[in-house]
């Protein structure tokens, strides 16, 4: 709960006069130049209202990142249930970051739900939640605020954020220079105005709630599962034909004892598709455990469940593939 977060940073959130579907001043405004050496005074929390919901975020700005040297920005999605703390502490971007030198955004979804599609998530789709929209506002915030790269900025997530992250890259493809999230499909249609960009799915074979292969068949009654009748081979092919990769079949990019990659890369504008498959993991993709002091409910036990048991850095894995990638490398 956003009560939550306040209380665990310390901060006092103040809401400002509304500015209906626009982004208006911003509370607790992270300045570059005031930032001091510790590593926990890179990490900041902001929230505004945005259509009449207290929307917030959690950023991440490196130390070594300075006001006059831009830098690619990285938004990661957290997952149903989740929320932006839980997820920053799970994937690894933050890290790579403060590694590697770029800026993190991590938002936070209404009562820790995306609404990202015909058919899901939780109350943020039940009350139509322009999800959307807020997070392109939070992008164009960003660019406006801090040393954004606007040729280097990426999408990540995880199940339901990396459905929102699908979503956002077919809707708005000319703000973005590549994604690549973990654990769910697309279930949006995609803009007539869509143009190709780089996507990474990564999926655990063993995932059994959003799983791997096709499974409609097991929910023929059940309206609320039809992203189940895709699968991570089908969403692949999908995203290869979205992106009019030339190429029958998919090459072997990687082959590993517990994972391997395939993908396309003979597509419209550079757009390469990848799929990475993790053999032994579950829904949960990425290397590092949940701490702990996180699991306080049954929902947490069983997110923190369904690992990556081999410990495969799988958001470096990602990290490596959309970095590699550009506005200005579109032919």
């Amino acid at each position: 709960m956003i009560s939550d977060v306040k209380t665990f940073f310390a901060i006092s959130l103040f809401l400002f006069a509304p500015l209906s579907g626009c982004f208006g001043e911003v509370v607790n405004e992270a300045s570059i130049d005031d930032q001091q050496s510790s590593e926990t005074d890179i990490f900041s929390i902001h929230c505004e209202e945005y259509d009449g919901l207290e929307r917030c975020w959690k950023l991440l700005l490196p130390n070594s990142v300075q006001s006059d040297t831009l830098v690619p920005l990285v938004v990661d999605i957290h997952g149903y249930t989740q929320d932006m703390n839980r997820h920053s502490n799970t994937t690894d971007f933050a890290n790579i970051a403060i590694e590697e030198g770029f800026i993190v955004a991590y938002p936070n979804g209404y009562e820790n739900s995306w609404n990202a599609g015909d058919i899901c998530c939780g109350i943020a789709h039940e009350e139509d939640v322009d999800d959307l929209n807020f997070i392109i506002g939070l992008v164009e915030h960003l660019i406006e605020t801090q040393p954004v790269d606007t040729d280097r900025i990426y999408l990540s997530g995880w199940s339901n954020g990396c459905g929102m992250t699908q979503m956002l890259v077919v809707e708005a493809s000319e703000l973005f220079a590549a994604a690549g999230c973990m654990s769910f499909y697309l279930i949006a249609p995609p803009s007539p105005n869509y143009s190709p960009i780089p996507f990474m799915e990564v999926h655990g074979l063993l995932d059994d709630l959003i799983m791997y292969g096709n499974a409609g068949v097991w929910y023929p009654f059940n309206q609320e599962s039809q992203w189940t009748e895709e699968g991570a081979i089908q969403n692949f092919e999908d995203w290869k034909d979205m992106n009019n990769c030339l190429d029958t079949a998919p090459e072997i990019i990687a082959a590993e004892e517990d994972y391997d990659i395939r993908g396309y890369s003979n597509c419209e504008n550079g757009a390469e598709v990848r799929l990475m498959t993790l053999f032994y993991a579950g829904h949960n993709p990425y290397a590092k455990d949940t701490p702990e002091h996180q699991i306080t409910s049954p929902e947490d036990l069983i997110w923190s469940g369904r690992k990556n048991p081999t410990g495969i850095e799988s958001t470096r894995i990602v990290w490596d593939f959309i970095s590699g990638f550009s506005k200005n490398d579109i032919e």
